[in-house]
């Protein structure tokens, strides 16, 4: 901020010269966390997922859907919450941008918990995701094993499938 020019300055009052900051050196990804440009976002590994832009966002997008969820104990909403984002995140992250509301609802949809679910789906998936908001390998297993097919759909399109589940989790290959 300038000095007002009537307000009086005493030369003991300047700044103090300093010592000459260095440049910085390069950056490497080479923590843990970090991903390889190299690589580049298709990388692959154990628990690795899909990463993608903020992904994180989808945790914020999927609590959006609290009310409309229905679990079965001994699931809760929290499981349902966190796989729906689960599924945003790596569909963000194929299409390499962030996760938005459809991804959620995409994986909301896949799982039953919006509306008229199969029998057999509520039953393999109440027991199946029960306490995977807490179990991080899991939860990767489970999202992983949805095809990539299934990940290019709109939600509307796999509302219209819902006897066709188990193809649609990546729990048979064959529909």
């Amino acid at each position: 901020m300038a000095v007002d020019p009537y307000v009086p300055t005493r030369p003991e009052d300047a700044p103090r010269r300093s010592i000459a900051i260095p440049a910085a050196a390069g950056w490497r990804a080479a923590r843990p966390g970090d991903i390889d440009p190299a690589v580049g976002p298709g990388c692959k590994g154990v628990l690795f997922g899909t990463p993608g832009p903020d992904s994180g966002y989808a945790l914020t997008l999927a609590e959006r859907f609290h009310d409309r969820i229905t679990a079965v104990p001994p699931e809760t909403v929290h499981d349902a919450e966190t796989i729906s984002a689960q599924v945003a995140m790596r569909r963000g992250g194929f299409f390499g941008r962030a996760p938005v509301a459809a991804d959620v609802e995409l994986g909301l949809t896949l799982f039953g918990w919006l509306g008229d679910a199969p029998a057999d789906l509520v039953e393999w998936r109440r027991l199946a995701v029960a306490g995977i908001g807490h179990d991080y390998p899991r939860r990767i297993r489970l999202v992983e094993a949805i095809p990539e097919s299934v990940l290019l759909q709109r939600p509307d399109q796999i509302r219209e499938r819902p006897s066709d589940w188990r193809h649609l989790l990546g729990l048979e290959t064959s529909a």
